[in-house]
């Protein structure tokens, strides 16, 4: 057994195996065999399909956890749609004879990296969505799909960060937890997963040698149990249950 320290999102205990979260997607080539007009239109037939899917996750996080945390996905088709953005990748197009994905990928980093370098934690956390909708672009521009990480059954989703997208993709009722190895308190994703009671820890030094492994995420005492020993998993138990503060505890 080994524990790392964290920092958890809820004080709910919850105990399964770990998956690590791999991202896939294809080479990005930078000079484009079409015409200026051609990429810039494949651009907004993308950005037209990517405000829909988060117009979508406004609908149903709306229906299920209310218009604070829907509010997230606005945000998100705002910036989708941001003159300043749009303009970016419409005139790298140009500028570099360069193809839709490779416009939108050097556009957002630089504008996630700008957000990152802010002095306030609240902005530093907007990088994140920026990143989750210029991925989202790209995706549609290479007519990708997420794979659904949870369809062997359910796990504890373990990634560097999470987009708050890629809660809303998951399948919630297999979603046991989430281990974030950097992210923050302070992004829309945690925001997303309170709101969804799903237990979460971030900033855990965890190596990949642990996938596929049992772990337990201990909200209250913000630490990751890896292959926790019984009597460890049933005290913990027995101390969530005495403080009425049990949500869920999942055998696999």
């Amino acid at each position: 057994m080994e524990i790392k320290e964290g920092l958890a999102t809820l004080d709910q205990i919850v105990y399964g195996r770990l998956h690590f979260l791999k991202r896939e997607q294809a080479a990005i080539v930078h000079h484009s065999q079409l015409g200026h007009k051609e990429e810039q239109e494949r651009f907004f037939r993308a950005q037209h399909r990517a405000v829909k899917q988060v117009s979508d996750f406004y609908d149903q996080a709306f229906q299920w956890v209310g218009i604070d945390t829907a509010s997230i996905f606005a945000v998100h088709a705002m910036l989708l749609e941001d003159i300043d953005f749009v303009d970016s990748v419409l005139e790298l197009i140009q500028r570099e004879d360069a193809t839709a994905e490779y416009a939108v990928r050097c556009v957002g980093e630089t504008f996630a990296d700008t957000f990152a370098q802010l002095d306030n934690p609240y902005m530093q956390a907007r990088a994140a969505d920026v990143k989750d909708i210029y991925r989202r672009l790209i995706r549609l521009l290479q007519h990708g799909a997420p794979e659904d990480p949870l369809r062997d059954g359910p796990a504890i989703l373990v990634a560097d960060e999470f987009m708050p997208s890629e809660v809303m993709d998951a399948n919630r009722t297999r979603l046991l937890g989430v281990v974030s190895r950097k992210g923050s308190l302070d992004s829309h994703t945690a925001m997303l997963l309170q709101a969804y009671h799903i237990p979460a820890i971030a900033h855990v030094d965890l190596e990949d040698r642990w996938d596929g492994h049992l772990a337990l995420i201990d909200g209250i005492g913000h630490r990751l149990y890896l292959e926790p020993e019984r009597s460890v998993l049933e005290t913990l138990r027995e101390q969530y249950e005495a403080s009425g503060r049990v949500k869920e505890l999942a055998y696999t």
